[in-house]
């Protein structure tokens, strides 16, 4: 099994976004330590219109550049160190601004395509161009902010432009119609990994892109008990590191502690606990490939503990892969 450790490398988006030392570089310098002391690799996914942002502002508010420095220093450390850096995006960072010491953000341009196809053009290639003049690596797969990346007909030329090969956007049965959010991963391809063309839930074997999709899991209600209690109980330990906090999800914990649900396949919290399963769930249906996701931002004590023993439980048995090493 090739196993794929990859991680969202933002900020909070909700009113209280909290800072780039708590939500990124130090959990990410832990993940680091984590990576010298196994040997295993991982790939971010850097959000670096956050960057650009930080740049944009800086003549305004000299203060930010503390964090452009933070942030640009911890991206060559990962390259540097053989972790892998590709390119995540959320638009709204465009029509974001900066006051009284916050982020105030645009929710009304969060899915690229809430952009005509010239703009989309223009921040893709400007965001990817900016991410490689720090990392001095050609950037080759994506991942889309919140997931949203449908209609993908919107997108395709643009990736075709930037020479984007590698999507990991998609998880299998994921789906969401929301005021700012838009994804529907109901339909997609029972397989690991698939090429496509127009449609990223698709396949066609003469695609010109490969879908790496993020594997997904049934978590029971039982699960959703256990999470909420270690929290509450424990908070030390079960707390995520970032100071920031979610976008709010209106009925959710309701829903999950009654019914549970199909998420993706997560390295946060609690979640870290169902790996192996999700590891012997793809094996059982004969897949190649298992994608976890995480977040700096919303690891925990508990979660970097049980990330390291997984990592050297598994390793012996399977392979732990950066997207950079995909051959296509």
């Amino acid at each position: 099994m090739n196993i794929y450790l990859t991680l969202d490398y933002e900020i909070y988006f909700g009113e209280q976004h909290g800072s780039v030392t708590k939500c990124i570089i130090e959990p990410v310098n832990r993940l680091r330590e984590i990576s010298k002391r196994t040997g295993v690799l991982m790939t971010y996914f850097i959000d670096i219109g956050h960057v650009i942002a930080l740049e944009r502002n800086i003549p305004k508010f000299p203060e930010l550049k503390i964090d452009l420095d933070l942030l640009i220093k911890n991206i060559k450390d990962l390259v540097n160190e053989g972790n892998d850096c590709q390119l995540h995006i959320h638009p709204h960072w465009e029509t974001s601004t900066y006051k009284n010491n916050k982020w105030q953000f645009d929710y009304s341009k969060y899915k690229l395509v809430d952009f005509d196809k010239k703009n989309i053009f223009e921040i893709f290639s400007t965001y990817k161009n900016k991410l490689e003049s720090i990392t001095k690596l050609p950037v080759n797969s994506f991942r889309a902010g919140g997931w949203c990346l449908q209609p993908f007909s919107k997108i395709k030329d643009v990736f075709i432009q930037t020479e984007i090969k590698i999507d990991s956007t998609v998880f299998p049965e994921g789906k969401s119609n929301s005021k700012y959010y838009f994804y529907d991963f109901t339909n997609c391809p029972k397989k690991s990994n698939w090429k496509f063309s127009n449609n990223l839930c698709e396949e066609d074997e003469n695609g010109d892109f490969l879908e790496l999709p993020i594997s997904s899991y049934n978590y029971s209600p039982l699960f959703f008990w256990k999470l909420f209690l270690l929290g509450n109980l424990f908070p030390k330990n079960h707390k995520p590191l970032g100071d920031g906090k979610p976008m709010p999800s209106i009925g959710f914990r309701k829903k999950v502690l009654t019914k549970g649900g199909r998420f993706s396949a997560n390295l946060e919290g609690y979640y870290v606990t169902k790996l192996p399963a999700i590891i012997k769930q793809n094996k059982n249906k004969g897949y190649q490939d298992t994608v976890i996701l995480g977040h700096p931002k919303a690891l925990t004590k508990f979660s970097l503990i049980k990330l390291e023993e997984q990592i050297n439980k598994l390793k012996s048995k399977n392979s732990f892969m950066r997207f950079s090493d995909v051959k296509i």
